[in-house]
């Protein structure tokens, strides 16, 4: 056990699951703390460690009576769930903890439970909000409903809304399906609208790009995919976008991606917006992307049409 005037911290080193040469991603840190719903993070950590050639690296936040109890359950947890290593560090600032654990490593990602069971930033919980805060790279976030992949084929769906960023979020998507062997979709959600007066006009829309079907075959095209084409899929749904991502994202799918502004508006224009629900509600792991990294890879703005 190793010190230092703020914290103190336990290393171990139980296994190890990167593979040879170089992983797409350093180590996939997981946040623990002793709770089940923490631990529901750990399946999903454990797949993608296994599929991305990545090491799982656990770490727990606890007061100082409680490290030694901490260290015996995290060693446990490394066990059985195949853990490169893992850290139990003294304080009550869990983000900052896990912020400083995947800074050590500048390609590590974060993989974590939400834990909230009501309105606003309860829906992710208090820790993953200010994850999300800080993150210059993606979050994955785990649902309470969220699970591994059920088959291998199971697609990585990509949602876009029409927003200047769109291209950046489907390029990560595009690289994470690469890696996990999975196929692409690129999917949007639109509000259903009557037809324009007048002819060649795309019908005006208070959701969603004003021709969907057109923007995400834009946004398609170019778009590499080792396992088959890039599908394109818009859903016409008149409640919501949570309502029309819910039908979407069914058993089939394996993976979602979306982006998040919570770093170029105050967090709440994220957790006060359709993604803290949706993360919540779907059976799928959520990979966050934080659109303010100006490291994210970029492709080109997709204009809209007609404009």
């Amino acid at each position: 056990m190793s010190t230092t005037d703020e914290t103190a911290s336990a290393n171990g080193t139980v296994s190890t699951t990167a593979e040879a040469g170089t992983p797409f991603l350093g180590r996939i840190v997981v946040p623990v703390d002793g709770s089940p719903f923490s631990e529901r993070a750990l399946p999903v950590a454990a797949w993608l460690a296994h599929d991305v050639g990545s090491p799982l690296h656990l770490v727990q936040v606890v007061a100082r009576r409680g490290v030694e109890r901490a260290i015996h359950h995290i060693h446990d947890l490394a066990h059985r769930f195949g853990a490169a290593g893992w850290d139990v560090v003294r304080g009550d600032d869990p983000a900052t903890a896990i912020h400083a654990a995947t800074r050590e490593d500048g390609a590590a990602l974060t993989c974590l439970a939400t834990h909230g069971r009501d309105r606003s930033v309860a829906l992710l919980g208090s820790v993953a909000t200010a994850v999300l805060d800080r993150a210059t790279r993606p979050v994955m976030l785990v649902g309470p409903a969220a699970r591994p992949p059920c088959s291998a084929d199971a697609e990585a769906v990509v949602a876009v809304d029409g927003s200047p960023d769109d291209g950046r979020v489907v390029a990560v998507a595009a690289e994470w399906a690469a890696q996990l062997g999975r196929p692409l979709v690129v999917a949007t959600v639109a509000e259903p609208a009557p037809a324009p007066f007048r002819p060649g006009r795309a019908p005006h829309r208070f959701r969603g790009p004003d021709d969907p079907e057109r923007y995400v075959a834009n946004l398609a095209t170019g778009v590499e995919s080792p396992v088959g084409p890039v599908k394109t899929v818009v859903v016409y749904d008149p409640i919501s976008v949570r309502s029309g991502l819910m039908q979407l994202l069914d058993r089939t799918a394996g993976l979602l991606v979306t982006g998040a502004h919570g770093r170029i508006r105050p967090l709440r224009a994220l957790v006060g917006s359709h993604t803290a629900r949706i993360v919540h509600d779907i059976e799928v792991p959520a990979l966050v992307v934080p659109l303010s990294d100006a490291n994210l890879p970029e492709r080109p703005t997709v204009e809209q049409p007609g404009t």
